[in-house]
């Protein structure tokens, strides 16, 4: 993972290949709940059609949107609940929470390496 700052209030995030992964830009965020605005770094999936993009979160430091930018790189998208192997339901955010801990999405223990080849 790169990253570039290619503006005064923006920084590209390079996935190992070199492709455009995120846009973090540093900006007024309104609150919907208080009607406050606060600065913050807005980090959005980046795709070349502005009006198409979509936010991975609003941080209040640069290093804490690069890091969320850094974990999502490395995590599977879970957008559906998985079936566990007792037939119990392993809703997306457990999902998230258990691949953060190391563990198995689906079933909740380590994870084990795959041999390469």
């Amino acid at each position: 993972m790169k990253v570039l700052h290619a503006g005064e209030n923006i920084w590209l995030v390079l996935d190992d290949v070199l492709r455009i992964v995120f846009q973090i830009e540093y900006g007024p965020a309104t609150r919907s709940d208080r009607h406050e605005t606060h600065m913050m770094y807005r980090v959005d999936h980046w795709v070349l059609k502005r009006a198409d993009r979509w936010p991975l979160g609003y941080y209040q430091e640069l290093q804490q949107a690069i890091e969320a930018c850094a974990l999502s790189l490395g995590m599977p998208n879970f957008l559906t609940p998985a079936t566990a192997p007792d037939g119990t339901i392993v809703t997306t955010e457990e999902q998230r929470t258990r691949w953060i801990a190391g563990l198995n999405p689906r079933t909740g223990r380590p994870r084990e390496l795959t041999p390469a080849g």
